[in-house]
């Protein structure tokens, strides 16, 4: 069947395999992912925000079971995924002040206008932080994921699209590295970060790159292989892949709902 293996991270590395042959291309998803140019982001550290669920209020967990310090990615995704399911945040992107849903009052009172003017949902207030400062998700850090998740998921569009197939014939998707390995993959699904397919189509591979390398270190049969590997793989340039853009435009909002 058609198999697709993704390392995400700053850079995206997507292969795709089928019956004719193994493609890949490389997406630049930017840091966001990793902490950068988010608002209050943080690598994966001790004190980092990294899960995020919505009840009658917001609930975190920090790396660690510390205050927290910042947010990191799989904390973004989803913190994100959360908003969009109480309608705080629009399939746009757009944080809305006024939600069209009756919330819980905990959860309205957490919205607010920034610094900026800009909407910004209160994470953590300031006297349950570590640094005693209020953490919060704004709307740049929400423009910034779509950034880094329409990079990532048209990315494999792009290779779907070239192996002639669809993304309903994807029968498994591989999370590859270190970040990949910590996504909530309903999140991921939910942001469209990841093809919506189901989940038990989905699977983690921990760091296939570091292991993939500890083989070819170890055996001679597993170095020639890789080998011819990668002569056999056909790489696509997506700066000169016709739609990309399209597509990339395309993948910025937010799915209204996922299967």
């Amino acid at each position: 069947g058609i198999c697709i293996a993704a390392d995400i991270g700053t850079n995206a590395e997507v292969v795709l395999s089928g019956p004719d042959g193994i493609i890949a291309c490389s997406s630049p998803a930017g840091p966001a992912l990793e902490g950068g140019q988010i608002h209050d982001g943080m690598r994966a550290a001790l004190g980092a925000i990294d899960k995020v669920s919505i009840d009658e209020d917001i609930r975190i967990h920090t790396i660690g079971d510390v205050p927290a310090l910042g947010i990191c990615g799989s904390g973004l995704i989803d913190a994100v995924a959360a908003l969009l399911d109480v309608g705080i945040i629009a399939p746009s992107g757009r944080m809305v002040l006024e939600p069209e849903k009756q919330l819980p009052e905990p959860l309205v009172g957490r919205l607010r206008l920034g610094a900026d003017d800009r909407p910004e949902f209160v994470l953590v207030w300031a006297d349950s932080s570590a640094n005693r400062t209020d953490i919060v998700l704004s709307q740049g850090d929400i423009r910034e994921l779509q950034l880094a998740k329409a990079a990532i998921i048209s990315g494999v569009e792009a290779l779907v699209v070239q192996a002639g197939v669809a993304t309903d014939d994807i029968a498994e998707f591989m999370l590859a590295g270190g970040f990949g390995n910590y996504l909530n993959i309903h999140s991921a699904r939910r942001i469209g970060l990841i093809p919506d397919i189901p989940a038990d189509r989905i699977r983690y591979v921990a760091n296939a790159a570091g292991s993939g390398a500890q083989m070819a270190l170890l055996s001679e049969t597993e170095r020639d292989r890789a080998d011819a590997l990668a002569e056999s793989v056909t790489h696509i340039s997506l700066a000169g892949y016709p739609e990309f853009q399209k597509m990339y435009l395309g993948a910025m909002g937010f799915p209204k709902m996922i299967r």
